[in-house]
């Protein structure tokens, strides 16, 4: 009786309260989501969210400022050049698109990777479930938005680089490189709301796949050991 109970209370559950629970009960939320995905309200609420604060910020970023920080490894000649032919206009727009455009296409990056590693494992796992599974994992980037808020209403005179709209980074915390230096990329992609997500992405794999922590573990990590491997030693050529 307590496991029917239980069952119907999952696939009666809302996508809301599923979302709600994903920040303190991510095993819980993820079986509630089991028997219908949802994948579309995390993916329009992420796209919301981070074109929103976007706006914002070019609202009340100091342009030329941020321009001369990201073109300052450049020569003088090039520099000038790569100013005059980005307006403000130009980058919220390019920005705004990439916001819209990025979300679907990481998520359906990740859905192959892991109906093709479903495969391999000889679990069913779905095209549909690994898109719905990151685009879940990734519901933490929307605590973007207080922490951009609060970096946006701190800021001197507009002067706020992308990067500090996340101030829970690892460069942003220990080592706070500019948006010139080789590092500074890498190191701000490695924060506080990017690990959670990995974490959550553990979970869902295990819980949706079946499979025994370890084994979701290993899915999950391999391909962003190899990626940022690959990231950190590019980095450090150009660092060099």
């Amino acid at each position: 009786m307590e496991m029917t109970k239980t069952t119907d209370t999952a696939g009666n559950a809302s996508p809301v309260s599923a979302l709600i629970t994903m920040f303190y009960e991510p095993s819980r939320a993820f079986a509630m989501l089991e028997p219908k995905r949802h994948a579309w309200l995390p993916l329009v609420l992420l796209m919301v969210t981070m074109a929103g604060l976007f706006l914002w910020y070019f609202n009340v970023v100091d342009f030329a400022w941020l321009m001369d920080q990201m073109f300052a490894a450049m020569k003088p000649a090039e520099r000038d050049m790569a100013k005059s032919m980005m307006t403000k206009g130009m980058m919220q727009t390019t920005t705004l698109i990439s916001v819209v455009v990025s979300y679907p296409v990481i998520c359906a990056v990740a859905g192959l990777y892991f109906m093709l590693v479903g495969k391999f494992i000889n679990q069913n796992v779905s095209f549909g479930t690994g898109f719905a599974l990151s685009a879940w994992a990734s519901v933490p980037a929307l605590l973007l938005l207080p922490l951009g808020a609060v970096a946006i209403t701190m800021a001197s005179g507009g002067q706020l680089g992308f990067s500090q709209l996340n101030p829970l980074s690892i460069n942003q915390l220990l080592f706070q490189y500019d948006m010139a230096h080789p590092m500074a990329g890498l190191l701000d992609s490695i924060n506080a709301t990017s690990l959670w997500s990995v974490f959550l992405m553990i979970v869902g794999f295990q819980i949706w796949a079946k499979v025994a922590r370890s084994t979701a573990l290993k899915v999950v990590l391999i391909p962003y050991v190899t990626i940022y491997a690959i990231w950190f030693a590019i980095a450090m050529s150009q660092a060099a």
